[in-house]
């Protein structure tokens, strides 16, 4: 999460405390999305603020986009691995998470 916000071209999301974000997992097949809790209801899909992918276990890619809602606000971290199957692990580092055209080497 820190390192989508990081990456992310406008400066005002690198300073958002992640620590006080809550989250809760989405019914996604358990790749490891998250729908961000907010007050306002009948929230939608806005835009992307950030994407990048790493590599899961088995070697399959993992895509990870931070999308943001109708009002600019963070919506969801958008976590898909390709073969649709669970993800294994997580991220170890900023490093495992990579930018450009995801690639099975």
């Amino acid at each position: 999460m820190r390192t989508l916000l990081d990456r992310a071209y406008e400066s005002r999301w690198k300073a958002i405390d992640v620590e006080s974000l809550r989250a809760f997992d989405m019914d996604d097949g358990g790749m490891g999305s998250l729908l961000f809790e907010t007050t306002k209801p009948d929230r939608f899909f806005g835009r992307t603020l950030s994407e990048g992918w790493f590599k899961d276990a088995d070697g399959y890619l993992v895509m990870l986009y931070l999308n943001l809602d109708k009002e600019d606000e963070i919506f969801e971290l958008d976590s898909w691995k390709v073969d649709f199957s669970p993800r294994r692990r997580l991220p170890q580092n900023e490093a495992d998470i990579l930018s450009g055209p995801a690639k099975m080497d």
